[in-house]
């Protein structure tokens, strides 16, 4: 597959390059690059099945949202999953196991508390124990001593991958396998639905930065309530929930088609379009910034704050009408 980097990121071209030959890509400015590329050496399949590349918090300066980085080497990469570190940032994604799995176990590794060498070797230990391998049929051939030889290394193998599964199972029970409560998940899956729509809008730069803060909210959305399941209690996890839940819903139906995309292409159809527009697009805007804060207080070990509202949005009784379908529809 080309690749083309969207940004002209040196750093992204660079890392796409360098996991093109090999599975691990330590950029030159990153501190120890040495130490942690010899750690990986060890720890890295050798069948091209993962890729690791580490670079530093620069990179992602001028990056439209989180995982943006993350998504280019994806694209850009042969390798079925692909783990970054960007500084202190611990990302994945995988085609082999679910990628909200390889992104959990990152975030679980990265709130660990570890130096970023053992985050990272704990999360290629964990996502290879959670690959599925191939039969191997075959591949053994009739040597009285290999069988040996293998034995030792599958039994060594075997506990290495034992121990990652029960350091694994401790942080994190089995009940559920993905920390953004269901709801939550459901209105972060219609946000990217509606950002493909925003970014399929030719010739409006409006709607092009409206499909990019879209992307941006889902992707912090993600991480505050996967980084609340890994480093805060419950009860912050709820009231994340209980805010974000209806704040959500409201955007949704503002940035559904019949609002805001409708205003952006039709605006002859609209009283007042250009205040509405900029209503909805504050509100994108207001509450991103908000979650951003979430996660650094979390982060930070403090109780979470919420200071924004959408009176605006809430003004709208056309608004309130869809924002009430799409509960009714969603079950809440």
């Amino acid at each position: 597959m080309p690749f083309l980097s969207a940004s002209n990121n040196p750093w992204i071209d660079d890392a796409v390059q360098g996991i093109s030959g090999q599975n691990i890509y330590v950029d030159p400015d990153v501190s120890g690059g040495q130490a942690i590329a010899d750690a990986l050496s060890g720890v890295v399949p050798g069948d091209g099945s993962i890729a690791v590349v580490v670079l530093p918090a620069d990179a992602a300066r001028d990056t439209p949202y989180n995982t943006y980085i993350l998504d280019q080497l994806t694209a850009g990469s042969s390798q079925k999953t692909v783990i970054v570190a960007i500084g202190d940032d611990l990302q994945a994604a995988s085609a082999a196991i679910p990628s909200d799995d390889a992104l959990r176990i990152a975030n679980e590794n990265e709130a660990s508390g570890s130096n970023l060498q053992d985050q990272l070797v704990e999360t290629v230990q964990e996502i290879s124990a959670e690959t599925p391998t191939s039969s191997g049929e075959g591949a053994l051939v009739a040597n009285p001593v290999i069988p040996l030889v293998i034995g030792g290394v599958v039994l060594v193998a075997a506990a290495v991958t034992a121990v990652g599964l029960i350091a694994r199972r401790r942080r994190k029970p089995a009940v559920s396998t993905d920390p953004v409560p269901a709801g939550i998940r459901l209105r972060v899956n219609r946000l990217r639905e509606l950002r493909a729509n925003y970014a399929a809008v030719q010739g409006s730069p409006v709607a092009a930065e409206t499909a990019a803060g879209i992307d941006a909210l889902a992707s912090h959305v993600e991480q505050l309530f996967i980084r609340l399941d890994a480093k805060a209690g419950e009860d912050q996890s709820v009231l994340a929930e209980a805010e974000y839940s209806d704040k959500l819903a409201r955007l949704v139906a503002a940035l559904d088609r019949d609002y805001l995309l409708d205003l952006l292409t039709r605006p002859d159809l609209w009283d007042a379009p250009d205040e509405r527009i900029a209503e909805v697009r504050e509100a994108l805007s207001s509450v991103t910034t908000q979650i951003v804060d979430n996660i650094k207080q979390v982060n930070a070990r403090k109780g979470l704050l919420f200071q924004v509202s959408l009176d605006s949005l809430i003004g709208r009784s056309e608004l309130r009408d869809w924002e009430r379908q799409f509960k009714q529809s969603s079950g809440d």
